[in-house]
């Protein structure tokens, strides 16, 4: 049996993705992949992979529109949808999109729904997974503490924990990765690392990101693409929350850490949106340097 799976949206997304990849894989299907993410470059997370036949940024290829699938599984993000509705409406083997309402309940359970139309067991919950192991030519030793400061722009920023640097300077052996723009807070202010940090933002693929990242002994990182990368390979990390939430996540692994300030009003993100502290996300600006780096002494102690 074979199937076309199609992703789309933000490696965060594509990452949450993974498991109704293992589970086709695990009932028999030989799975071709249609990517439509948001970042060119995520296709090469995924590359390489014994359970992908072949991976394709855009539209497949002439080779895979040769392919009679068996499945043909439409798993867009509902946000993003409506661009790709027309290529499967009318579609024979098109397997049927659950309720848009459990993307926003748990994002996994909505990625796995299409799986399980399609015969996987309903009791059964692979975690998500990247191919990807650590490699030692970035620079960094395998000791170092990575910081993910970033997140996407505009109102996505509001996500970013301001006091990275702070962390930063806290902690002696520490790598930071992301983009060039993942160096400021959400209000504009630019992150000032002291010298002793070795940053990689900006100057590294995303693919060789991963693989820093999985060779790290621990990551810190905002609700984030490259939060769920770490998660995904392994890494000991710790995800920092504000206004939004993390149980609609889906189950996340036992390598992960949930960090939040827990105030009452968050997470606000599907409500009213930053209504209680005026857009100063209060949620992130009170978790001290010093409790997140608490965290991380626990979290070291016991991997």
């Amino acid at each position: 049996m074979q199937a076309l799976v199609h992703l789309g949206a933000g490696i965060g997304n594509i990452v949450f993705a993974t498991p109704l990849l293992i589970a086709l894989d695990q009932i028999g299907f030989t799975v071709d992949l249609r990517l439509s993410a948001d970042y060119e470059q995520t296709a090469d997370l995924l590359r390489g992979w014994s359970i992908l036949r072949d991976v394709f940024t855009n539209s497949p290829g002439t080779s895979a529109q040769r392919v009679q699938y068996d499945a043909l599984v439409p798993a867009i993000p509902p946000f993003y949808w409506r661009r790709f509705r027309h290529i499967y409406q009318g579609k024979p083997r098109c397997v049927a999109r659950p309720p848009d309402s459990l993307f926003y309940e748990n994002e996994q359970a909505y990625y796995l729904s299409f799986a399980r139309a399609l015969g996987f067991p309903p009791d059964c919950q692979p975690e998500i997974s990247l191919p990807i192991g650590p490699a030692h030519d970035c620079g960094t030793a395998s000791a170092a503490v990575v910081l993910a400061p970033g997140s996407k722009t505009g109102e996505m920023a509001a996500k970013r924990w301001p006091w990275f640097d702070r962390l930063a300077a806290l902690l002696p052996d520490v790598a930071v990765v992301g983009s060039s723009d993942d160096l400021f807070s959400a209000d504009g202010r630019e992150l000032s690392f002291p010298p002793h940090v070795r940053n990689f933002a900006g100057k590294l693929s995303l693919r060789e990101t991963a693989e820093l990242i999985a060779g790290a002994s621990l990551v810190v990182a905002n609700d984030t693409g490259l939060a769920y990368v770490a998660a995904a390979v392994g890494a000991p990390t710790i995800i920092l929350f504000g206004p939004t939430p993390d149980r609609s996540l889906g189950p996340l692994p036992a390598n992960v850490t949930v960090l939040r300030c827990g105030l009452p009003c968050e997470p606000c993100w599907f409500g009213s949106r930053f209504m209680h502290c005026h857009r100063r996300i209060d949620c992130l600006r009170g978790l001290e340097a010093t409790q997140v780096l608490s965290t991380i002494q626990q979290v070291m102690v016991n991997a």
